[in-house]
């Protein structure tokens, strides 16, 4: 692959914030370039990132093992409240997996850097 290798596939990545760092930093060192986006939300309320990779084909497999080496799905225990009444409160653990991946691949048509 030479230096110059167009374009050819988007990968939208969305990890924990926590684990973003250590990816992004390895990614910037191996030659990638990201852009990232912070959000949060869902049950935990957690950070969450996406970062939109742009890369050709033949660095898919570098880029996924990146992946694999940082982003590693892991059990959390959390405390929960349910307020059964106006003066009872039970309080439960509940068991989360959390961290991985979700990775979404965009074939790209057209690329250009202005």
């Amino acid at each position: 692959m030479t230096a110059k290798a167009s374009i050819d596939q988007l990968f939208i990545v969305s990890v924990l914030g926590e684990q973003s760092g250590e990816l992004t930093q390895r990614l910037t060192r191996d030659g990638f370039q990201i852009t990232e986006i912070n959000s949060s939300g869902g049950l935990l309320q957690e950070l969450q990132v996406a970062l939109l990779i742009g890369l050709n084909h033949e660095r898919q497999a570098r880029l996924l093992q990146h992946i694999r080496d940082c982003c590693r799905r892991q059990r959390r225990y959390l405390p929960t409240q349910f307020e059964g009444s106006s003066t009872l409160f039970h309080s439960s653990i509940i068991e989360a997996e959390v961290g991985g991946a979700m990775i979404f691949v965009v074939d790209v048509e057209r690329f250009e850097q202005l």
